[in-house]
């Protein structure tokens, strides 16, 4: 496989996590909860979407292995916030896709295997 079709793979797993990680209307609106609301504690976003502390953190925790969020530590309370620059890559990873411009046509061995995130 070429240099741009290894890239191509790389940015194909990649979106595929990305759209996993959204594909899911819990995830969305936490996400439309962070981007109004800003940085906010998981059981203030746990009673904004009307989920359980483990439910709201089972979610929590696939958007944060996409790479869509971060948590921190404050006090006792876990904080989450959105990354921006993932918003940005898929945006980026999107048009190089429908631009024609990403290597993703390229055909991928048969035996390769694309990592689950949800």
């Amino acid at each position: 496989m070429t240099l741009s079709g290894d890239r191509g793979e790389r940015e194909l797993r990649r979106l595929r996590a990305l759209y996993r990680a959204l594909g899911d209307e819990t995830r969305l609106r936490v996400i439309g909860i962070l981007a109004e609301s800003g940085p906010m504690p998981v059981g203030q976003l746990s009673a904004r979407v009307l989920l359980s502390q483990p439910l709201i953190s089972w979610h929590l925790r696939i958007l944060r292995l996409a790479g869509l969020i971060e948590t921190r530590k404050q006090g006792r309370e876990t904080l989450c916030q959105l990354r921006p620059a993932a918003f940005e890559e898929l945006r980026e990873l999107e048009a190089r896709l429908i631009s024609g411009t990403s290597g993703m046509g390229v055909t991928a061995p048969a035996s390769a295997e694309v990592p689950d995130v949800g």
